[in-house]
């Protein structure tokens, strides 16, 4: 094989999305590869925008897939719609769980325009506000109270549909000001969510939330790495499930962490950002309180090394045009100092890093993709090391021309899978694939 062999996975009008974007990977205990994906719906953008989470599923490493699964939906049309954006994937090996994260907003935010705050109040319940600016509390059972605890006439239903005295009111995810009969809508901010499977990826739980665990008050955007997670393997913190977030200060400044859960995912804990006491051009940082889009560490992936350090790898916009990467030897909780490494070229562009099975024969290998140009997202390049990532002696340019956001996975057959984001036609970015393709450790080599 001299050329890697991809196919098409997700694309233009597929299963009626207009685009597909940001592609989430693994490879489950089974040898299932599960492909989750952002299906947004009536345009490629960013949120503010109409974005379900869907996925796809492979049983055979990748050569044929099942259908797509729209998976999380919001209510909303259009750019006007609520969005459920950036998967990231795990599986609890000790209980066979399947988890993926991702972030919602409601109609007419996205990450520069949301607001500060967590969404609930102490006792867990969603915040809902109405034109006014008055604070209604929305309990589970769908009983809005007002902020004495007295219960009021409205209702509100599992797709968040408003009724006052059984009249249609509004959905709490619509855009302010679309729907004439608006009534109460949740906060302009950020959701992190969690959804789950127990039966490898085939059916999913409802969306769960994260921000009551994870979240300041102070924070505006929270989201996944995108990507994937891990369940940690060695040492004390064994079991350990983390995944790499990423969010926005008071003033919209980022930073990146990884969150972590001790029991199975029940509860979850925010670790330390890296940019928290990091000592950058003469100054120490906090996440709370950077100020300049040099000192920005955003999405983020992460492996496990034997030794049981975390190794973490970070988007950045410091100016080297290369890739971040520190160490924790607490799990996530903390984390080293900050430094570049000059070999991972990096257009200021989400990366993918995994680690590859121990071969018994004492190299640690670890493998990376990313757009490897300076200057624009092209080049598309897979890179191994044998060392740990302190040299990358091997790499193989999978795709010349443009290259986006990339996931990597282990098949069970000890391949590599690789999916990413393709334009073929520069013109329009609605004009993107969402490409798969496998390869072997020897044709990397070779």
């Amino acid at each position: 094989m001299t050329k890697l062999e991809t196919q098409a996975i997700f694309y233009p009008n597929y299963a009626g999305s207009k685009a597909y974007r940001i592609p989430s990977m693994i490879t489950s205990s089974k040898g299932t590869i599960i492909v989750g994906i952002d299906a947004r719906i009536v345009d490629q953008r960013d949120n503010p925008n109409k974005i379900e989470t869907a996925i796809r599923r492979s049983n055979d490493n990748g050569k044929t897939w099942d259908l797509i699964r729209r998976i999380v939906a919001f209510a909303g049309e259009g750019l006007d719609g609520a969005a459920a954006i950036d998967t990231a994937l795990l599986e609890d090996e000790v209980t066979g769980t399947i988890f993926m994260i991702l972030c919602h907003t409601p109609g007419g935010i996205g990450l520069r325009t949301s607001e500060t705050g967590i969404g609930f109040d102490s006792k867990g319940r969603r915040k809902l506000f109405d034109k006014d600016g008055t604070l209604y509390l929305l309990s589970e059972d769908g009983k809005v109270f007002d902020s004495t605890e007295k219960i009021t006439n409205y209702t509100v239903d599992a797709q968040g549909y408003v009724y006052e005295d059984s009249k249609p009111s509004g959905n709490i995810y619509y855009k302010k000001g679309i729907d004439p009969n608006e009534t109460l809508l949740e906060g302009r901010t950020s959701f992190l969510q969690m959804i789950q499977s127990k039966d490898d990826g085939f059916t999913w739980s409802e969306p769960s939330e994260l921000n009551p665990f994870v979240k300041e008050e102070w924070m505006r955007f929270i989201g996944s790495g995108p990507g994937r997670g891990l369940q940690l393997k060695h040492g004390e913190k064994a079991g350990r499930l983390v995944f790499p977030i990423y969010f926005s200060n008071e003033e919209g400044h980022l930073s990146c962490a990884c969150i972590y859960s001790d029991d199975h995912g029940v509860t979850w804990k925010r670790g330390e950002s890296p940019n928290d006491e990091r000592e950058l051009d003469g100054k120490v940082l906090s996440a709370k309180e950077i100020s300049d889009v040099k000192q920005y560490l955003t999405e983020s992936q992460v492996i496990e090394l034997p030794n049981g350090d975390l190794q973490y790898y970070m988007r950045n916009h410091y100016g080297l045009q290369r890739t971040a990467v520190t160490k924790s030897t607490d799990g996530g909780e903390t984390w080293d100092d900050v430094t570049f490494d000059m070999t991972l070229l990096d257009p200021i562009c989400q990366s993918s890093v995994v680690l590859y099975p121990d071969q018994g024969d004492g190299k640690v290998r670890v493998l990376f993709s990313n757009p490897a140009n300076e200057n624009k997202r092209t080049k598309g390049t897979v890179r191994l090391s044998e060392d740990g990532g302190v040299t990358w002696p091997y790499k193989k340019v999978i795709e010349d021309g443009y290259f986006d956001y990339s996931c990597l996975t282990i098949l069970q057959n000890g391949e590599i899978g690789v999916v990413y984001e393709h334009i073929y036609d520069d013109s329009d970015l609605n004009n993107m694939d969402i490409r798969f393709g496998t390869f072997t450790l020897d044709w990397l080599k070779s």
